[in-house]
């Protein structure tokens, strides 16, 4: 028996010690059905070799059957290793054998993220560095990223070691917000839970970056001489947007410019969310903070309302309602702004989401069934421009022509009948995407609603805002009076909550905005 190397041994354990040559080795029967070959793992072999001999026998032919380490062996045939360390064990039974793999197996446990951290702390502490650090031990750079950031905070750290139930990515999220207790809370409660962590975040990281951007947005205006103003309520008397009034009846409304010197010229800040394509030609979300000018004593000034025609809405004001109906309407105001708010918040993390699912191998079961139903009973959505644009994205193809994309056919050319799927499957996804807004939680689609259900049953974690609009949730009675538009475009979805129930009806444009807190 040439086992390559001098073997240490106990004559009264009868084990040995040896190097063998995995590429002659002999895979024995494995209670595992897959060995699982992940690319971290090569890589982690490629870079350190076998560093945990793999256990097995020799048989009546002199050939090493591996008894324990799989993953291991193949591995190391993968990244051509001349030698592997390997313990030589008597033959078991059958029955043993079957026992110590199940037995290997089911007691075998992953590192926890504190482990994580403490590993790559001190990495770090002896000097590698992020790069080297993933480069030594095979792991993605944003995981490496993120245990660096965990282990920056101290709160985070200990975090970690505290609640096993912290991902790696939640922990550095909690670094993140170190300095907000509120956020923390609602953080941990949402990773404790096991859903919602990443809707939380987003809304957390909005109203931060809002804030920042309404400091800074108000801190300009006031430098320039521009009063700043609360948001007038819906029965405000005195308080007019510019673009309302005029010197007089048929003139040009006021803008910034031609009012700036009246003295109830002020403006009140508020947040626009439009989605844009960057210089990439890709969709990103842009959340900007911008001015509402306004005169505070229109009437006092000798301003004309340029929409005051004499006659009066159907619908009552919220000072001629008793107290039940009024507070119903501001019930419904705040439901409507909130949600506004909780949809924007939402879009980028199922973006996210599909942009991640885009990139499986196989679809998920049910996958045939549902694109059926998309082309029998949703055919309108094939047809999308803006579905064909999302879907070039999460593809890594080029945009052309009216929204499409080049490269469909290369890409259908060189994949699998299973990964074909996908690529049908998500490309009909990123046209119901797409025909998404904020009017999908106000009143249930079959087609979003289909889509919803859909990604939501392959785990994608909904929210409340999104179950509404998969018909999940049934929406609170509401009062849908109708009244004209508004000529302000700006209350279609940010009035105060005194406005009354039949703004909350308006549709929301391609930019929507949110009122300054």
């Amino acid at each position: 028996m040439d086992t390559n190397v001098t073997a240490e041994s106990t004559a009264t354990e009868q084990i040995v010690l040896v190097q063998i040559d995995p590429t002659t080795a002999v895979l024995g029967v494995n209670v595992r059905s897959e060995a699982n070959l992940t690319a971290d793992f090569v890589a982690s072999i490629r870079e350190l070799g076998v560093l945990e001999p793999v256990v097995g026998h020799y048989d009546q032919q002199g050939q090493f059957v591996v008894l324990r380490g799989q993953r291991r062996t193949l591995a190391a045939v993968e990244t051509k290793q001349a030698t592997i360390p390997a313990v030589v064990v008597p033959r078991p039974e059958d029955a043993d054998r079957i026992v110590q793999q199940m037995a290997e197996n089911d007691h075998r446990s992953d590192m926890t993220t504190a482990d994580r951290v403490a590993g790559v702390k001190q990495l770090a502490a002896f000097g590698l560095t992020a790069a080297q650090i993933k480069r030594r031990t095979s792991r993605p750079r944003t995981e490496v990223d993120a245990a660096l950031a965990v282990a920056a905070s101290e709160l985070a750290e200990k975090a970690s070691q505290r609640w096993d139930f912290l991902t790696l990515d939640q922990a550095a999220t909690l670094a993140e917000f170190e300095d907000d207790p509120e956020a923390i809370e609602a953080l941990t409660l949402a990773a404790k839970d096991g859903r919602g962590f990443e809707h939380v975040t987003q809304r957390l990281r909005d109203a931060r970056e809002d804030a920042a951007a309404l400091s800074a947005l108000a801190e300009t205006l006031t430098a320039k001489g521009v009063r700043m103003v609360a948001r007038p309520s819906h029965d405000d008397k005195t308080t007019l947007d510019l673009s309302r009034l005029a010197t007089k009846v048929g003139g040009r409304a006021y803008n910034k410019a031609t009012h700036a010197k009246c003295t109830g010229h002020a403006a009140y800040l508020h947040i626009t969310t439009r989605w844009q394509k960057d210089a990439k030609g890709k969709e990103v979300r842009v959340r900007q903070a911008e001015p509402c000018y306004v005169c505070t004593d229109w009437r006092g000034a000798g301003h004309v309302d340029l929409y005051d025609y004499g006659r009066g809405s159907s619908t009552p004001k919220a000072a001629e309602m008793t107290p039940e109906a009024r507070e119903r309407a501001r019930a419904e105001r705040r439901d409507v702004i909130e949600s506004n708010k909780a949809w924007d918040t939402a879009e980028p993390v199922r973006r996210d989401w599909l942009a991640t699912f885009s990139q499986r191998k196989t679809a998920p079961k049910g996958s045939a069934t549902f694109i059926a139903r998309v082309l029998t009973e949703h055919s309108e959505v094939v047809a999308s421009v803006g579905g064909a644009q999302l879907a070039t994205e999460w593809f890594g193809l080029k945009h052309s022509g009216y929204g499409y994309g080049s490269g469909w056919a290369d890409l259908l050319d060189k994949a699998t009948e299973a990964r074909a799927q996908v690529i049908a499957l998500c490309r009909l996804l990123a046209s119901l995407e797409k025909g998404t807004s904020r009017e999908s939680w106000r009143r249930v689609a079959p087609a979003t609603a289909d889509y919803l259900t859909f990604i939501a049953a392959n785990g994608y974690d909904l929210s409340d805002v999104e179950k509404r609009a998969a018909g999940q949730v049934k929406p609170k009675p509401a009062r849908r009076a109708r009244a004209k538009a508004t000529p302000d475009a700006t209350t279609s979805d940010t009035t105060e909550p005194d406005a009354t129930p039949d703004e909350a009806t308006a549709p929301a444009d391609a930019t929507t905005s949110t009122p300054a807190a």
